[in-house]
C-alpha cells in the first residue's frame, strides 16, 4: 500500500455532531452507460431528504483504480448543487470496491457521526483493488453496522445479492435496480433514510420492493 493510496485528502476531518450521508458511487468504465440515470437517482434521493427536513452532511464519494477516492462534495445538505446542472464524473477505470470502502471507513472512523447513513452503488464486482481483501473490507462494514449506521448497497442494472452478502449486508439493504427506475428506488430509499434519522429504523426494502424495482435482476442469481 502506497503513501498516496491512503493519504487523507488536506487536513483530518474533525468529529461532527450532525447526522451524515455517504454516497460511495462506482466510477469504473462500466458505469458510462448508465451515469445519468445514476446521477439523477442521487439528485433524488437527496431531494427526498430536503422534503423530509432531513438535517445531514452530505459526501459524495467517486472511486476507479485512477483515484479511488475523488471527493466531489462534503457540505450540509442545504448546500449541495443539483447534479442535473452541476454533475461529477469519475476517470471510468476499474472497480477497486474494497479498497474504495477501506478508505471510507478510516474518513467515516475520523469524523464519527452520531448517525451514519451510507449508500454503495455499482454496477460489477470487485476488481482492482491492491491493499484491501474481501475479509478486511466485510469488517469495515460489519464495523459501521456494529455502530448502528446503515448500509445500503445499490446495484445500477445489477443483481448486486452476492456481492452484498459477501460483505456482510442483510438481504433486505441490497437492491439490483433496472436503470430507468434507478430514481424511483432512491426516492423510496429517502423515506426510508427519513425513519432511520427521526426513528432509528432499518432502512430495508420489501421484497415486493426489491421486485417492482430490480425487475429482471430479481430473477438473477447475483453476479454480472
Amino acid at each position: 500500500m502506497t503513501t498516496q493510496d491512503i493519504a487523507h485528502r488536506g487536513q483530518a476531518p474533525q468529529k461532527i455532531q450532525t447526522q451524515l450521508d455517504f454516497i460511495l458511487l462506482d466510477s469504473s468504465g462500466s458505469m458510462e452507460g448508465t451515469w445519468w440515470e445514476t446521477l439523477e437517482a442521487v439528485q433524488a434521493y437527496v431531494d427526498g431528504l430536503k422534503v423530509a427536513n432531513v438535517n445531514s452532511q452530505m459526501m459524495l464519494v467517486t472511486f476507479d483504480t485512477t483515484d479511488k477516492e475523488l471527493l466531489h462534495r462534503d457540505v450540509p445538505i442545504a448546500d449541495w448543487k443539483d447534479l442535473m446542472t452541476d454533475p461529477v464524473a469519475g476517470h471510468f477505470s476499474m472497480t477497486p470496491l474494497y479498497d474504495a470502502i477501506n478508505l471510507m471507513g478510516r474518513r467515516l472512523r475520523d469524523l464519527d457521526p452520531p448517525r451514519c447513513a451510507i449508500t454503495i452503488v455499482t454496477d460489477g464486482d470487485e476488481q482492482g483493488s491492491s491493499f484491501t481483501n474481501l475479509t478486511q473490507a466485510k469488517s469495515i462494514l460489519d464495523w459501521c453496522r456494529a455502530k448502528g449506521w446503515q448500509v445500503t448497497f445499490i446495484g445500477a442494472e445489477f443483481n448486486n445479492a452476492k456481492l452484498a452478502a459477501s460483505l456482510g449486508c442483510n438481504p433486505s439493504a441490497a437492491i439490483g435496480v433496472d436503470r430507468k427506475l434507478l430514481p424511483d428506488a432512491a426516492k423510496a430509499l429517502a423515506k426510508k433514510r427519513a425513519a432511520y434519522g427521526l426513528y432509528g429504523d432499518a432502512m430495508h426494502f420489501s421484497d415486493d420492493e426489491r421486485q417492482e424495482f430490480g425487475g429482471f435482476l430479481s430473477d438473477l442469481s447475483g453476479g454480472k
